[in-house]
Order: C-alpha cells, then sequence, then structure tokens
C-alpha cells in the first residue's frame, strides 16, 4: 500500500500559472479505503471552487465530493459518503503548459449508515497533482490525496481527475511611475585625425589602416584601378579587361593552364601536356600526305611538309610528336587500322631520316575513324588518306 502511494505522488502534477481569478473544476476518481473500515474500493464525484491569491500559495480551494451505494465486506448494508474539504495550493511549472502543484488541507466526512466504527470525523488530506492547459478556457486536472481521519487516524487515499474551467479577470497592477531620465552629459568635442596618413580623416576613414604611400580613394580604401578585386598594390597585371576572372596578384585566370588566358582561350579545357596556338587550341600541323588507295609510300611531293615538321621540332626540343595516320572508309576497319598505322610509321621514318630522335616520335594508327572529308567522292576520300602531327611537351 505503501509502494502504491509513492508511487501515485511521484506520478501526480501542478496547477498553472495564470491571470484569472477563480476557478470551478468538476471531478470523476476514485476513493481507496483502508483495509480495517471494512469499505469496498468507491467511485467518486465532486465539485471544486478556487480563488486565486497574491501570497506564499497560490490558490484556495473549497470542495466537495460524494461516493454513492458503498458496499460494507462484511455485510449486506451499504452507505453513501460525503466529504467536504478546503485545501491551499502551491504551483511549480514544468513546461509552457505543464505544471505540478502540491496542497494540503483539512476536512470533514459524513457517512450516511455508520457502521464497523465508521462515524463522521474531520480529517487532514495532502497531495500532489498536474494540470495541463489544453486552451485559455480549458485545462485537465490529475491528482492523488491521502487523508487521515481523526477518528481512530483512519486513512483514505483518493484518485480524481477533473477539467477546470477559468473565469474571472485579475486586476492588474498599476505600473510603477517611471524614473526622470538622467540629464545627458554635456558632448565631448570631438577631434579629428589622420592615423594613416592616407589623407582621408578617421571619421570618413572606411579603411583606417591602409598602407603608407598607396593610392586611396574618398572613403580612404586603397584603390583598384581596373576593378578586377585585387588593389594596385598587389595587381601584378593592373590593366585586367573589365569582367574577366583574376587569382590572387590580379591576373586573368588561365583555368587549363596551358598559356593562353580564359577569355581568349577558344579551347578552355585543354588536356595538360598538349601545345596549343595563339587561340588556345591543340596545335596540329596538317602534313596533307595523301597515299594512293592501299598504299603507304610517301609521294616527293610531300617531304617539304615534313621537313617543316622536322625544322620545328628542332627548334622546339622540349616536345615530342604523335603522328596518327588515317584511311577513307573502303576495306574492313581491321585492315584500315593496319594501314593507317604503315602510313604513320612511313613519316616517322621520314622525320628520322630528316634527324628527328625516334625517342620524340609516336605513332598511331585511326583507321577510317577520323575524316576530314565526306568518303562518297573521290576527292573526299583523297583528303582523308592523310597523317596528321600533335604536338605535346
Amino acid at each position: 500500500m505503501k509502494k502504491m502511494v509513492l508511487a501515485l505522488l511521484v506520478m501526480s502534477s501542478l496547477v498553472l500559472a495564470s491571470n484569472y481569478k477563480y476557478e470551478i473544476t468538476p471531478t470523476i476518481g476514485g476513493v481507496m479505503p483502508e483495509g480495517n473500515l471494512d469499505l469496498d474500493n468507491q467511485l467518486s464525484y465532486g465539485l471544486r471552487f478556487g480563488i486565486n491569491i497574491d501570497s506564499i500559495f497560490d490558490q484556495i480551494e473549497f470542495g466537495y465530493e460524494r461516493s454513492d451505494g458503498v458496499d460494507y465486506d462484511n455485510s449486506a448494508a451499504s452507505t453513501d459518503i460525503s466529504r467536504y474539504f478546503v485545501h491551499v495550493i502551491k504551483s511549480y511549472p514544468l513546461k509552457d503548459k505543464l505544471s505540478l502543484y502540491s496542497l494540503i488541507g483539512l476536512g470533514y466526512e459524513s457517512i450516511k449508515n455508520e457502521m464497523f466504527n465508521n462515524d463522521d470525523s474531520g480529517f487532514v488530506d495532502y497531495g500532489l497533482g498536474l494540470k495541463y492547459k489544453v486552451t485559455d478556457n480549458f485545462s485537465l486536472r490529475a491528482e492523488v490525496r491521502h487523508a487521515i481521519k481523526f477518528d481512530h487516524g483512519d486513512n483514505n487515499l483518493f484518485y480524481t481527475v477533473g477539467f477546470a474551467i477559468p473565469f474571472g479577470k485579475k486586476a492588474q497592477p498599476m505600473p510603477a511611475p517611471k524614473a526622470a531620465p538622467a540629464p545627458k552629459p554635456a558632448p565631448k568635442p570631438v577631434v579629428v585625425g589622420d592615423d594613416d596618413h592616407d589623407g582621408v580623416n578617421n571619421n570618413m576613414d572606411l579603411c583606417p589602416n591602409t598602407p603608407m604611400g598607396v593610392k586611396v580613394d574618398k572613403k580612404g580604401c586603397e584603390l583598384d584601378s581596373d576593378n578586377d578585386g585585387v588593389v594596385d598594390s598587389k595587381d601584378m597585371c593592373p590593366n585586367t579587361p573589365a569582367g574577366v576572372k583574376v587569382n590572387a596578384k590580379g591576373c586573368e585566370l588561365d583555368s587549363d593552364n596551358d598559356g593562353v588566358v580564359d577569355s581568349q582561350d577558344l579551347c578552355p579545357n585543354t588536356p595538360v601536356g598538349n601545345v596549343v596556338n595563339s587561340d588556345g587550341c591543340v596545335k596540329v600541323i596538317r602534313l596533307h600526305v595523301t597515299f594512293a588507295t592501299n598504299k603507304a609510300d610517301i609521294s616527293q611531293n610531300y617531304m617539304m611538309q615534313i621537313k617543316k615538321v622536322a625544322k620545328f621540332m628542332s627548334i622546339n626540343r622540349n616536345y615530342r610528336v604523335i603522328l596518327e595516320g588515317n584511311t577513307d572508309s573502303r576495306g574492313s576497319k581491321k585492315y584500315n587500322l593496319k594501314l593507317s598505322l604503315m602510313r604513320a610509321n612511313a613519316v616517322a621514318d621520314a622525320l628520322e631520316a630528316e634527324g628527328v630522335d625516334a625517342s620524340r616520335i609516336t605513332a598511331k594508327g585511326l583507321g577510317e575513324s577520323n575524316p576530314i572529308a565526306t568518303n562518297k567522292t573521290k576527292e573526299g576520300m583523297a583528303q582523308n588518306r592523310r597523317v596528321d602531327a600533335r604536338f605535346m611537351k
């Protein structure tokens, strides 16, 4: 029994603080009488009337509860029981809408059919409760109380639930008069200087730590003559065109690192290592070494172009060349791959004969996969039977 009482006490909670004056609470619940009273557990119903007060307690509450037709354990008889009580309540807010409350009070129990030492008697009770504010006009209460009767020291445990209805606004206290504002001290004279010696007074200087000697605008900030976001003293490229992206040095970006800045780069994603022309595109010399059908022999008419490539290689000794052989679309793909490689090797041999080291030459056969003209005419097929040179660092 004691363990049950403790558990119920721990789970109970409290009245929410509010600005209303009165509260009425219908309740229903049950009563667990001490065993020696020879009474069954009871259902009860009741009504509370609370008045909010400003003191050590938050509310004083008057209540009435009744249990009808309560059976005696050792008799066929029954009785009605009425209980009248007054409580003082103290609230302890837990959350926005939820509070815990404790109560203590006095009451009187009236027994209609007195038997087995069940007599009318006063009692003292105490307990805990929970109160949850559903809306401003409605709250739920759950409560447990322990009562000790003056007659024989008998005990009852009460548990109830109810809904509380507030009404009657509290009178609001008069606001305390506002103190007259303290007189403002006389303003101190403002001393205007130019701490960074840039010609702009401190009170106007938005960049108060400008390095000595740099030119500034009327706000005291260092000039950025080309408006690229890098001030002149740090700008290694002071005349960058408007609108281009620059690095920390104020120089235009070269995103693919091919030596051609982005605004002039027509091929902005050139793979690393390729030699490019002034437009930033891979440098390719079209040898236009054309071949007869099914042949890989180089005509003397094309030796001047081969010598031109050899001369370029001798001047740019850190470059290497990739020779790409091609065919027209006649014949099988497998055969055309073989024939295109033979043509590339033929040009490689010719370059070696002109003094280009073999380690700087790579020959590839592309077959018919890279035409530069239509394969539907004799003229187009003649252009596709070729070798191109591509340069790498």
